[in-house]
């Protein structure tokens, strides 16, 4: 943390960070620690129904670490440490698969689907296979999304972390959703660099023309980075312009409050966030032409025109229209390398080439995420130049000051949660 705090001494307020932030192996290793890997960091890494039938898994990697998510035959959906506990192999090799036994490819001890150890040869005779399962990591699936939390001590409740969250959620119904389509954009930049790109919306004109041909030019400037992140003038314009839209939203029992964390939760590194606007210019959905591109999903009667935007933490979040939604998770794999992913949803009754075609329901986001990752590793290869010194952020880019804060807060916190 030495580091850090020098580095910081040359961090100024309302630029982007200083160069070692990004380029620093001991920055990126304290990062891992006091922040992805802390109690108050629950993911969503996926949807159950990835895994419908017993013996179905998935590995979860981040950082060093792999997680097996493995439905059990007691349906029941578990997640453990993808470490042999004889001497530390992986167990798992492949990204996906389905297997009544999970055996260790060094030497074949064998798992069974809740995680218990079957077999191990030649082991002493006061050796104990009931001590020697697969190690557990924290769980909880809300509405069909799984959510892991990688801290070795005992997590925040998961109940309490998801409260504010649920009046949007809920509508949705992705519980009785299904996956669609998932794709992965290996990113060759510093995480912070990924999450800082997806906090503002000043890039969005000239580099995702697809998706402001769709929102309404306002919505781009003041809602595009969340509620907050443009000049206050033009955000109150737009959310007055916007009230009938909301009336109409309340009448029908639909949500509309904005939830930004509060300073209590924020201090204990939450960075929750939920709102629903409309996607205007007189379009239903996210999709080329702003029609529809499935059927109606959640609760909802007939279509309204309405994108909720679910924030979970930095590292994870939803989008939905009426008829889809896309799950986005954002992995650190190494100081200069971070996977995107992205999962869409559709009802788990629509019919594929019937009721919803996948090039019409992930156009919007598969194009806006390949520029995306273009113009976020041509800012990493910049940013290294030993020209490089921070810039001044624009009036539009509050939202990455909003993260530096939320970042600098949970860096200054030892792994128990308390200030250094």
């Amino acid at each position: 943390m030495k580091e850090f705090n020098k580095f910081l001494e040359n961090y100024q307020e309302g630029k982007i960070l200083p160069q070692d932030f990004y380029t620093n192996e001991n920055i990126f290793s304290e990062e891992m620690k006091r922040i992805y890997f802390q109690k108050f960091n629950w993911s969503m890494v996926d949807h159950v129904t990835r895994i419908p039938n017993p013996g179905d898994y998935f590995l979860f990697n981040v950082e060093k670490e792999s997680i097996i998510v493995i439905r059990g035959r007691d349906q029941e959906v578990r997640a453990f440490y993808n470490v042999c506990t004889h001497r530390g192999s992986r167990v798992c090799l492949e990204d996906e698969g389905s297997k009544k036994l999970l055996v260790c490819p060094y030497h074949a001890w064998s798992y069974d689907t809740e995680g218990n150890l079957k077999a191990a040869r030649y082991m002493p005779d006061d050796f104990d296979p009931k001590q020697s399962g697969l190690r557990p990591c924290h769980i909880k699936i809300y509405e069909g999304l799984i959510f892991l939390n990688l801290t070795q001590d005992q997590p925040i409740n998961f109940d309490d972390f998801i409260q504010p969250l649920k009046p949007m959620l809920d509508i949705h119904k992705t519980s009785k959703s299904k996956i669609a389509l998932r794709k992965k954009y290996l990113t060759a930049a510093n995480f912070k660099l990924v999450l800082e790109n997806f906090a503002e919306c000043y890039h969005c004109v000239p580099q995702h023309p697809e998706l402001c041909s769709i929102h309404e030019k306002d919505w781009v400037y003041t809602m595009g980075g969340g509620v907050g992140t443009a000049p206050k003038k033009e955000t109150d314009e737009y959310l007055k312009k916007i009230e009938p839209w909301v009336e109409d939203c309340k009448k029908r029992g639909l949500p509309t409050e904005t939830y930004l964390e509060t300073n209590e939760f924020r201090e204990k590194g939450f960075s929750r966030y939920a709102d629903r606007t409309p996607i205007g210019n007189g379009h239903l959905s996210q999709t080329r032409d702003g029609t529809p591109a499935s059927t109606l999903m959640g609760t909802f009667k007939e279509f309204d025109g309405g994108l909720t935007q679910t924030a979970f933490n930095q590292f994870s979040c939803c989008y939905f229209t009426n008829d889809f939604g896309v799950m986005f998770s954002f992995k650190p794999q190494s100081i200069s390398e971070t996977e995107v992913e992205l999962i869409w949803l559709v009802d788990q009754n629509a019919k594929e080439n019937i009721d919803y075609n996948i090039d019409d329901i992930s156009y919007i986001w598969h194009t806006t995420t390949l520029a995306d990752t273009r113009i976020i590793e041509n800012n990493y290869k910049g940013l290294m130049s030993k020209s490089f010194e921070p810039g001044v952020l624009s009036k539009t880019e509050t939202g990455i000051t909003y993260f530096y804060n939320w970042y600098f807060n949970c860096m200054k916190k030892n792994s128990n949660g308390s200030t250094l």
